[in-house]
């Protein structure tokens, strides 16, 4: 219904600065089957219509969908079924159609999205360049815009979506109106702070008993050599359990960890940002600052502003 309130606010933006009461969008809700659907918030929702109503002139919204996990995406994937037909047979030539967050994973199941850029919420990243190698998958996007296909990162990317839709068929500038009057920020161009590391699925004890060990560990500088220590093999094996279970080294996790911490810390602490670094591990404030940009695609100063709900003494 937010789609569906951002597309009839742009409609009586139009009517006023147009002086005409013809709408910039004509909505329609449609389903499958033309049947009332029912949300996974148990909320019914009547339609206009069925995807045979839907003309390659048309741009498609597609709703995304519940899933937080792999378990649940590969719960979905067979009950998409019965659409895909559909996409694959329309979508090629469709005017256009956008969606966001787990809604891009059905567009690629489709293979709509193969050699396209695309994107999806932060959390189904590494679920999503497993299963898609084909797709230009950008892990930090907001939105990304294709010919004619729109991907929208997490839950709230719905409005630049929609966003992105109203400046394709109304300008620039009428897309700026519609943000200021819905008093949406338009201007964020990364997900990368929004992140969470939150715990790895890993069935490797190896890995695991060295996760926990560089978590507890997270206040000191350390060696490859002494988590390795602690789980017992040797550094190269290590690395090996740590690339073919994570996709990374344990320097990488380590760094992506500290990071983490100093994301908690700007967040709920009136700590200088040099007591911090020195909590997560770090001599040198300069490479952690630099470390920790790269990563949050903000500057500590910059994200501690957005996200700090401490109060000052």
């Amino acid at each position: 219904m937010g789609v569906v309130d951002l597309f009839a606010i742009a409609n009586r933006i139009a009517e006023r600065i147009n002086d005409s009461p013809e709408p910039l969008f004509k909505l329609r809700v449609v389903s499958l089957d033309g049947l009332p659907m029912v949300c996974s918030n148990g909320y019914q929702v009547a339609v206009d219509g069925s995807v045979a109503d839907i003309s390659s002139s048309d741009i498609v919204y597609i709703s995304a969908f519940t899933i937080a996990t792999r378990s649940e995406l590969e719960a979905a994937i067979p009950r998409w079924q019965v659409i895909l037909p559909w996409l694959r047979q329309h979508g090629p030539d469709q005017n256009l159609i956008a969606t966001s967050c787990s809604g891009s994973f059905l567009l690629a199941e489709a293979g709509l999205l193969d050699g396209q850029p695309a994107t999806t919420a932060w959390w189904l990243a590494k679920y999503f360049v497993e299963r898609y190698p084909e797709v230009r998958f950008d892990p930090d996007a907001i939105c990304t815009v294709a010919e004619n296909i729109v991907c929208g990162a997490a839950t709230t990317s719905y409005q630049d979506v929609c966003l992105a839709v109203i400046e394709r068929f109304g300008g620039k500038h009428f897309a700026r109106l519609a943000a200021k009057y819905m008093m949406v920020d338009n201007q964020r161009r990364s997900q990368a702070p929004y992140a969470i590391l939150s715990l790895i699925e890993n069935d490797d004890k190896v890995v695991a008993k060295a996760e926990g060990w560089i978590r507890a560990n997270l206040n000191q500088e350390f060696s490859i050599e002494q988590v390795a220590d602690f789980a017992a093999v040797s550094p190269r094996t290590l690395i090996r359990r740590f690339q073919k279970n994570l996709g990374e080294s344990p320097q990488s996790f380590t760094q992506k960890l500290r990071v983490e911490k100093c994301k908690t810390l700007l967040e709920t602490t009136q700590l200088k940002f040099g007591e911090i670094v020195v909590r997560c591990g770090y001599s040198d404030e300069s490479a952690f600052r630099r470390l920790f940009k790269r990563h949050c695609q903000l500057s500590p100063r910059d994200y501690r502003r957005r996200f700090n709900t401490a109060t000052a003494d």
